[in-house]
C-alpha cells in the first residue's frame, strides 16, 4: 500500500505501513549508485548474504554500523551462539513463492517493504506488485515544506514512475481547502494515469475544499472501476454525450456531492454492472426514477428527495431510506419482484403505491400485496391522531413480514401524546403468523410504546426476539422487563433484550444502511 501522510518523525512512523517520508522516488533514485556502496563490508565468515535494514533512515540513506558479533558463548540478542542453528549460506527467503513473499512485503511499511528492491531484479519486480493500493493524504497542518505544491508532485511524479503494465488496485487521495483551486487538469491527469494502470477502486475526498470543485469527466472513463467514493465535491456532468463508460462499476458512494438530475440517471442506465448504490446528503437531485437490471441494494437519507420511483428494478433486493418519514416524498414501486428488505415509511410517506395498491394512511382496499418482503422498517407516528389504524393497515401490506423495525417519531418522544387502544380483533396476517423478530429504536418506556409492544407480544404467535434499544441504564431496563407478563404472550418462546446505545443516534446511520453488519458494534446489552 502508497501512502503519503505527514512524518512527525523518523522514530513515530516507522512502523506505520505504508508511509512515505523520503522526497524522492523510486528508491535511490536521487544519488544513482547503490544506496549500500557506501556502508561496511560483509564479514567473510559465514558467506556474504544480503541485508535489509529496518531501521528509520530514508531511501538512499546511509545506513548506521552493524552491531559487533558477540563472542563465542556470548547472547548478544537473548539467544546464546551456542543455541544456533549452523548457517549453511542457503537463502531460503527467496526460496519462498511470489504469493508468499507478496504478504510479507503487504505488512512491512513502504520504505522497508521498497529496500527489499535493491537485492535483485526478482525483488525489484515484487516490490512494484506490491504497490496495488495507494493512499494519499495532504498533510494538515502542512510540515517541513509538505503543503499542497509537494503532496500534488509527489502523486504526479509516482505516478509516473509507474511502469503501465504494473497494477494498481486502489487510490485514494485527500485534499484540504482550495488545494486544488486551478489545478483540477492535474487531477484529471491522474484518473487518466489510473485508467490505464486497471484501477479498480477510486475514493476522493476534498474534505472542506471551497468551493466545491467539480471533478473533471476522465473520472466516467475508468473502465475497469468496481468501487468509487466521492465526498465533498461535485460530480462531472453524465447526462450529456458521450455516456459515462463505467462497465465494471458495482459500488457507487456519494456522500455530500452535488449532482445532476441528468447524471445520476445516466449513471443508473448506463452502469451495466451497478450493484449497491449509497446516496448521502445529496443536492441537485429531487427525483430518483430507478430503471436497473443490475442495481441490488439502495441506501441513502433520501429526506430531500420530492418522489422515489422504482419503476424496472428486477433485481432490486434492498431500499432504505433513512430520511423518508422526515421528509414528503412520494414513494412509487411498480416493479421490483425480489425486494426483501424496505423502510423507512411513515405516515409522511405518501402516497405509498405498491404496484396498483394505493395507501394514503387509511383503510384502502388491498389490490397487491408485496409477499417478498421480509424486513419492514417504520416510523410509527404516535403523535398522530389514528396511528393504530396507520400502522395496521400498513403491515397487511406485507403478508410475509419476518422482521419489523421499529422507530417512533421524534415528537412522541419529547412531549406527551394520547395513547389509542390497539384492536385486537382487527386480524394482520404477518403479525399472526410470519414475524420471529422485532426491533424497537430509541424506547424510551412511555405509556403509548409499551401499547404497541404490548399489542405485537399478545398477537404474534412465531415471535422469537424483541430487541429494545434505549438510552437509560441497566437498572431502568430491569424494571420494564418486571412490566411484562409472560402470561399474555402469543409466543412463551418469545425472548425480550434490552440494549443500551452507547452513541447518537446520527451515527447509527451505517447500521440503517447495512442490514448485514452487526448492528451491536456501537450498542451495549443491558439483560
Amino acid at each position: 500500500m502508497c501512502c503519503l501522510s505527514p512524518s512527525p518523525s523518523a522514530s513515530a512512523t516507522s512502523s506505520r505501513r505504508g508511509q512515505i517520508v523520503a522526497s524522492e522516488w523510486p528508491p535511490g533514485s536521487s544519488s544513482g549508485s547503490n544506496p549500500r556502496s557506501d556502508g561496511p563490508p560483509p564479514s567473510p565468515d559465514p558467506p556474504p548474504r544480503a541485508v535489509v535494514h529496518t531501521d528509520d533512515e530514508e531511501f538512499g540513506g546511509r545506513p548506521p554500523p552493524k552491531r559487533a558479533r558477540p563472542e563465542s558463548g556470548g547472547c548478544g540478542d537473548g539467544v546464546c551462539t551456542a543455541d544456533r542453528p549452523p548457517a549453511d549460506g542457503v537463502d531460503r527467503i527467496s526460496d519462498l513463492p511470489d504469493a508468499v513473499l507478496l504478504s510479507i512485503l503487504s505488512f512491512l511499511p513502504l520504505r522497508d517493504a521498497g529496500r527489499t528492491a535493491v537485492l535483485s531484479p526478482r525483488w525489484r519486480g515484487l516490490f512494484n506488485q506490491s504497490l496495488l493500493d495507494f493512499n494519499a493524504c495532504q498533510p494538515f497542518p502542512p510540515e517541513e515544506g509538505r503543503g499542497c505544491d509537494w503532496f500534488i508532485r509527489a502523486i504526479t511524479a509516482i505516478l509516473a514512475a509507474r511502469r503501465r503494465r504494473v497494477r494498481i488496485r486502489s487510490f485514494r487521495f485527500v485534499m484540504y481547502g482550495r488545494g486544488f483551486d486551478g489545478r483540477l487538469g492535474v487531477v484529471d491527469g491522474w484518473f487518466r494515469a489510473l485508467a490505464r494502470h486497471g484501477i479498480r477502486e477510486l475514493d476522493v475526498d476534498m474534505f472542506y475544499a471551497a468551493p466545491m470543485p467539480t471533478l473533471p469527466g476522465s473520472l466516467l472513463k475508468l473502465a475497469s472501476l468496481e468501487t468509487l467514493k466521492l465526498f465533498y465535491c461535485r460530480f462531472p456532468n453524465a447526462g450529456s454525450a458521450p455516456a459515462p463508460r463505467l462497465p465494471a462499476l458495482k459500488t457507487l458512494d456519494l456522500s455530500n456531492v452535488n449532482v445532476s438530475q441528468e447524471s445520476l440517471q445516466a449513471i443508473l442506465s448506463h452502469c451495466t454492472s451497478l450493484e449497491c448504490m449509497k446516496l448521502k446528503n445529496i443536492t441537485g437531485v429531487d427525483k430518483i426514477c430507478l430503471r436497473s437490471k443490475s442495481l441490488a441494494r439502495l441506501y441513502g437519507d433520501f429526506g430531500n428527495l420530492k418522489e422515489i420511483v422504482v419503476e424496472d428494478a428486477p433485481n432490486l433486493e434492498e431500499l432504505v431510506g433513512i430520511g423518508l418519514p422526515s421528509g414528503e416524498a412520494k414513494v412509487k414501486i411498480v416493479f421490483a419482484p425480489k425486494m426483501q428488505v424496505l423502510g423507512y415509511l411513515g405516515i409522511s410517506v405518501r402516497p405509498l403505491v405498491l404496484h396498483d395498491t394505493v395507501f394514503d394512511g387509511g383503510i384502502m382496499q388491498l389490490r397487491t400485496l408485496m409477499h417478498s418482503v421480509k424486513t419492514l422498517a417504520i416510523q410509527v407516528p404516535f403523535s398522530e391522531k389514528g396511528y393504530t389504524v396507520f400502522v395496521a393497515q400498513l403491515l397487511k401490506c406485507f403478508p410475509c413480514l419476518e422482521t419489523l423495525q421499529v422507530e417512533p417519531n421524534k415528537r412522541s418522544i419529547s412531549r406527551r401524546v394520547n395513547v389509542e387502544e390497539w384492536d385486537t380483533a382487527n386480524s394482520i396476517q404477518c403479525i399472526e403468523h410470519s414475524i420471529n423478530k422485532v426491533v424497537f429504536e430509541c424506547f424510551g418506556g412511555e405509556d403509548c410504546q409499551w401499547g404497541f409492544l404490548t399489542f405485537l407480544l399478545g398477537m404474534a404467535r412465531a415471535l422469537k426476539l424483541v430487541e429494545l434499544y434505549c438510552w437509560t441504564g441497566k437498572d431502568w431496563a430491569s424494571d420494564q422487563i418486571e412490566l411484562l407478563d409472560p402470561k399474555n404472550r402469543a409466543s412463551l418462546d418469545a425472548e425480550i433484550q434490552f440494549f443500551r446505545i452507547c452513541k447518537p443516534i446520527s451515527d447509527l446511520y451505517l447500521c440503517h444502511c447495512c442490514t448485514r453488519r452487526c448492528q451491536k458494534e456501537n450498542r451495549l446489552t443491558l439483560l
